[in-house]
């Protein structure tokens, strides 16, 4: 027959049954656990830790692409527009007037809702404005205001992911007490095994669905108001640039998944308290009753190029949260550096003189 040994949930240390306590304990922490625990822990340990889930898609997934060759017919001045492959809608540059390609927006590539545009482009370019007004390390076609060109409005295609959520998990935890006396220092550390379980339920976990725009950034101007959201109308289009998706929802599936996943372990952490430490030690999450919905959300995107780096700067289209990083000039910030450095010598020079007359 095969040997098991039963070791310590909390420590890891080898168990030995008690016939006192008719429990099995663990002589290293001091823990001591019934049979019928340690059967549920180890049937826990066994279970696998993430459970696949077929996603139901709101929308059809079949359908016309793209037809052409990329070359389309401005409906207002009769020019001939070229757009890329993921292009849903652009600007005529011979009449300035926003075109709206319909066939890139047809079968699987009409999205189900969107959310319009709350904050207009005047305001989006003061917010801006006024963000980089006083920053001095900027370009300097910054100051000059250039840069507000730059500035365009986009809907940006994104997944959004329904599901609910049973999770399990479990803790290795500690507590530890510390005191002295005239002789020595004591430190008393306790081990816990703590358990978890709960019912959860995830409603529009979004991702973007497109290769140009970064997650961070994305990720960043969250949250957005969902009670907006409404049916899609090629109208909500006119005056904006608009990209179909190029992650398909497949691929953004795990990046949903992270983030599901990651929302549950912190809310589930966030219930063990009273520790000095908790490491999470085992964790099972099965997810049931998956949706999906192709959406439109509104972004007013800034990208720049500078020195070879390119640079996102994002304001949430519905709410005004604005994030993302801006290029710096290095010829101006060596020039405060040796500026403030150079001052700072003749400060602590005149202190010296200072302090030798003094």
């Amino acid at each position: 027959m095969d040997f098991v040994q039963y070791k310590c949930p909390c420590c890891g240390a080898a168990l030995e049954f008690s016939p006192e306590t008719q429990k099995l304990s663990c002589e290293s922490c001091g823990n001591q656990y019934d049979l019928e625990t340690l059967k549920q822990y180890r049937r826990e340990e066994q279970e696998p830790r993430e459970q696949d889930l077929k996603w139901e898609y709101e929308g059809s997934v079949s359908g016309a692409e793209r037809i052409g060759e990329g070359k389309y017919l401005c409906p207002s001045c009769g020019a001939e527009i070229e757009a890329d492959e993921n292009m849903a809608s652009t600007t005529c540059p011979y009449c300035d007037n926003v075109v709206v390609i319909r066939a890139a927006l047809s079968g699987k590539y009409e999205p189900d809702m969107i959310i319009p545009f709350q904050i207009k482009g005047e305001r989006a370019r003061q917010m801006f404005e006024d963000f980089c007004k006083d920053k001095r390390l900027l370009p300097k076609n910054f100051r000059d205001k250039s840069y507000l060109k730059n500035l365009k409005g986009y809907y940006v295609p994104y997944w959004l992911f329904d599901c609910k959520a049973d999770v399990k998990m479990s803790f290795d935890a500690t507590r530890v007490r510390a005191w002295s006396d005239s002789d020595y220092n004591y430190i008393d550390t306790s081990y816990y095994f703590v358990n978890r379980a709960g019912n959860m339920e995830f409603y529009h976990v979004p991702v973007d669905g497109s290769i140009e725009m970064e997650d961070d950034i994305t990720e960043s101007i969250e949250p957005f108001d969902y009670s907006g959201l409404t049916a899609f109308n090629p109208a909500y289009l006119a005056g904006y640039e608009t990209d179909k998706y190029d992650v398909d929802a497949k691929t953004a599936e795990g990046r949903a998944k992270e983030r599901l996943y990651s929302s549950a372990e912190n809310i589930i952490r966030g219930t063990v308290n009273g520790y000095s430490s908790v490491v999470t030690k085992w964790r099972n999450l099965s997810l049931t009753s998956g949706k999906v919905h192709y959406v439109l959300l509104p972004v007013w995107l800034f990208e720049s190029v500078y020195n070879g780096k390119k640079y996102q700067f994002a304001i949430n289209g519905q709410t005004g949260k604005m994030v993302g990083e801006l290029p710096v000039d290095k010829k101006t910030f060596w020039r405060y550096v040796w500026k403030y450095t150079a001052i700072g010598t003749l400060l602590g020079a005149l202190i010296q003189i200072l302090g030798g007359v003094l």
